[in-house]
């Protein structure tokens, strides 16, 4: 039995994708929903400077995603998300508890 979770997830995209931004959120989604996760809602908090620079990258845009999904399904995503370019960092968190 699948055990279906809310999770939190954060992600700095490469700033040279900001004309592209709706393909790499479509590229997001389509994983989540790949691995039966559920979008509940989202957000494009903007570029914003970096505290350090990521893949010599000083700037990223920042997006976060409300979702649920199967927690057996977490590491699946975070490996697909981890071999897209466009994202220099992810982070999934449980929401609540």
């Amino acid at each position: 039995m699948m055990n279906v979770r809310s999770y939190n997830g954060l992600f700095i995209i490469t700033p040279d994708k900001k004309d592209a931004l709706g393909d790499v959120k479509g590229s997001i989604a389509s994983v989540i929903g790949e691995n039966s996760g559920k979008i509940v809602k989202e957000t494009e908090a903007g570029e914003k400077k970096l505290s350090h620079p990521i893949n010599k990258k000083s700037e990223g845009v920042y997006y976060e995603v409300s979702f649920t999904a199967p927690s057996e399904s977490i590491s699946k995503m975070l490996k697909q998300f981890r071999i897209n370019t466009n994202i220099l960092r992810t982070l999934i968190s449980v929401e609540g508890n």
